[in-house]
């Protein structure tokens, strides 16, 4: 495959999971490290202390939701440029941290911690309330 950034020949592929569909996309690893570098800004993530972690532990979804749902918005950004306005980038990210959350309720209530599941159902309704249509 070629690298979707400089077409390049690169042996690496990543499989992604975008709301459900699986599409393979392939970067060279400068042009990977280069894309990533530029979307996530890792030194603005504060780094929770174990405490806090043990504490939170039942809702600390923060750095997955960064890697699921930040990460490949700003992938697509950086492949297609400005696709969508910020209102719709909004109720699109939105959308993509209720379908996360959605799988996290799905995994609670599986492994019956209902008080996980109610926080989480509360925290999509929140979610859902802020998204405009």
């Amino acid at each position: 495959m070629k690298c979707l950034k400089c077409g390049q020949e690169t042996s690496k592929s990543y499989k992604v999971d975008f709301d459900g569909v699986e599409k393979e996309i392939a970067y060279c690893q400068k042009c990977l490290m280069d894309v990533l570098k530029e979307s996530i800004p890792f030194k603005n993530i504060p780094s929770p202390s174990e405490d806090s972690r043990r504490r939170n532990r039942h809702l600390s979804y923060e750095g997955e939701m960064t890697i699921f749902v930040e990460a490949p918005l700003k992938i697509l950004e950086e492949m297609f440029g400005k696709i969508w306005s910020d209102q719709e980038k909004e109720n699109f990210e939105n959308e993509r941290k209720i379908t996360f959350l959605e799988r996290k309720l799905n995994e609670a209530i599986k492994n019956e911690d209902y008080r996980k599941a109610n926080r989480l159902k509360q925290l999509i309704l929140q979610i859902k309330n802020k998204t405009v249509k």
